[in-house]
């Protein structure tokens, strides 16, 4: 989702700065919201990528970076929904309302298995450190 919003971003920013269809409000929300949704797409790669390479300790930071970034992108999300109904522009405000609720459920069920798997991991290298 993050992927395809990012892209649609990209789109509508490359055509609100076409000299014929010049926004600057849309422009400027339009590469806010691309580059937070990269950012939010490039965080959930990074941590997904380090607990299943068994290496939760180093994911804190992408962690908490992921949380806050999930925060800002729901919220962001939100009230861009509000902005383009506003507009009545229905396509970029459907894709909002499509967003949010992924987005909240991807997080709810995510910081929860992210906090299994680390304890799990934790509780495997206790038991090797114990062996030795």
């Amino acid at each position: 989702m993050a992927a395809v919003q990012s892209l649609a971003f990209f789109v509508m920013l490359g055509m609100v700065l076409n000299p014929e269809h010049k926004d600057v409000q849309v422009a400027v929300g339009s590469a806010v919201m691309a580059s937070l949704t990269a950012t939010y797409g490039f965080l959930t790669a990074r941590l997904l990528f380090l607990i299943h390479e068994n290496r939760s300790f180093e994911a804190s930071g992408a962690e908490w970076l992921w949380w806050f970034c999930s925060l800002g992108v729901v919220l962001f999300n939100g009230l861009l929904l509000i902005w383009f109904f506003l507009l009545t522009d229905y396509i970029p405000a459907i894709l909002c309302c499509l967003a949010i609720p992924i987005y909240t459920l991807f997080f709810y069920y995510a910081k929860d298995d992210i906090k299994l798997i680390k304890e799990y991991q934790e509780c495997q290298r206790n038991e090797e450190q114990e062996k030795l």
